[in-house]
């Protein structure tokens, strides 16, 4: 059965109150019969004392006395006293032996009254805290299901495909020629590719992270790394929630200016006209953008062998850690870093040697600053269409409500161990007080049994 974190802290504050309350009853009587025990225990060292104050009068009086018959009765009478000494001597063992467990099982009732306290005071915070942060989840997942999350899948591709985005891409055409977007639009992708692709290797480490303590911590490990994967959807989920809105009223704003400006002969184009002779393509130029890709090509390539080797380092970590500055597999990782960028440096001086580099940057000082922006932020409005399209944002709310449930059901197994662990370590602390009563009080209590004092 699906658990939530609510659930999971409140089922723990409960589980301990019971505990407690248990606990607290267990040590009153503890206590109670401890009181008890005492009492017995003194009265019973009196009923001695006076057994002992008895004997040494009839050893006394046998001194005084030179008749057979009286001498034969107060013989009989230390005899007595003394065997009633004897079983007295071990009732006072038993009740010091009492005293000694019952002692102990109050110090075990107070420990765990403490334990299970301390536990409380633990979950009772964790459950004010989850109060706030699942609030804050359902909140979220209610904004998903309202405007303008409800449409914004279908109303990105409308924006995407529909008539602004035709006109935007039609006025940027009037102002890039073709080569000149071909080549700003890759290295557009490649960066931003890059940074995207970084920020995985990220989570990719902290899965393998969690990965790992679920493989060597135990429970306690299960539950650090369903928390990793809990907080990643979690975190997917509210960057959609707090910047999808803005990101979509960005990228159709963007579309619609350009949608504007092309309709509008009065507005100030991306381009003047002049700029926009100048900057016309030629075969020198085509031919240099031409000659310029494989740079781009190259960058990529050391991009994807830098992925490759943080890849194989995650892998070489869990398969040995110990090897991973001498692993050969991880050693042609590096050297294909090397070897990439080598290729990236040769592609960049073979241009520049060419000239291409020269004719290539004289053709993009012609487009200023401001036309450059607006060309990077059509390139990142048709990327963010894109992506909002292919985003369903139900998925994400289902990939936390799952994330969730393994997080708690994981919390929920760990803290069940957690209080098998405290409960054997009650129980070890109670057997360790009995030994050690039990153990200084052996050589009386042989001495007293092998005697016959008690059965």
């Amino acid at each position: 059965m699906a658990i939530t974190l609510m659930q999971y802290w409140q089922q723990e504050c409960d589980l301990h109150e019971a505990a407690r309350t248990v606990g607290q009853r267990d040590l009153a009587s503890a206590q109670a019969a401890l009181v008890t025990a005492k009492a017995k225990l003194d009265a019973d060292i009196s009923a001695l004392q006076k057994i002992v104050n008895d004997v040494a009068a009839n050893r006394a009086k046998l001194a005084t006395v030179s008749v057979p018959s009286e001498v034969t009765a107060l013989n009989n009478a230390i005899r007595d006293q003394i065997i009633s000494q004897h079983a007295m001597q071990g009732v006072i063992l038993d009740g010091q032996e009492t005293v000694a467990s019952v002692q102990a099982d109050a110090d075990d009732a107070a420990a765990a009254v403490k334990r299970t306290t301390d536990r409380l005071a633990e979950y009772n915070a964790g459950l004010a805290a989850e109060k706030d942060a699942s609030q804050q989840r359902q909140l979220l997942k209610a904004k998903l299901a309202a405007s303008p999350f409800d449409t914004i899948q279908d109303d990105a591709k409308a924006a995407r495909t529909g008539a602004s985005a035709t006109d935007a891409k039609g006025q940027i055409d009037a102002n890039f020629p073709a080569p000149l977007q071909a080549i700003a639009g890759k290295r557009h992708a490649t960066r931003s590719a890059r940074l995207a692709q970084l920020r995985q290797a990220l989570v990719d480490a902290e899965t393998a992270l969690g990965a790992t303590l679920a493989d060597t911590s135990g429970l306690s490990g299960d539950a650090a790394e369903k928390a990793t994967d809990f907080r990643h959807a979690e975190q997917a989920l509210r960057d959609y929630a707090t910047t999808a809105g803005k990101r979509y009223e960005s990228a159709v704003a963007v579309l619609a200016d350009l949608q504007a400006k092309k309709k509008d002969p009065k507005l100030p184009d991306v381009l003047t006209k002049q700029e926009k002779l100048d900057v016309a393509a030629n075969a020198a130029r085509t031919a240099a953008q031409g000659k310029a890709e494989p740079i781009d090509a190259a960058r990529k390539a050391v991009y994807g062998a830098q992925d490759a080797l943080d890849a194989k380092i995650v892998t070489q970590i869990d398969t040995d850690v110990d090897k991973v500055a001498t692993d050969a597999a991880l050693k042609t990782a590096r050297d294909a870093i090397v070897t990439k960028a080598n290729a990236l440096k040769s592609a960049q001086d073979a241009l520049v040697a060419s000239g291409d580099r020269k004719v290539l940057d004289e053709w993009e000082a012609v487009v200023q600053d401001p036309a450059w922006q607006a060309l990077i932020d059509y390139f990142g409005a048709m990327a963010t269409l894109s992506e909002l399209e292919a985003t369903k944002p139900a998925d994400l709310v289902s990939a936390l409500d799952k994330a969730e449930d393994a997080y708690a059901t994981a919390l929920a197994d760990a803290a069940k161990g957690r209080r098998r662990s405290d409960a054997l370590t009650g129980v070890l602390a109670l057997r360790k007080n009995r030994v050690e009563a039990a153990s200084a009080a052996f050589s009386a209590r042989l001495f007293s049994a092998v005697r016959g004092d008690s059965f």
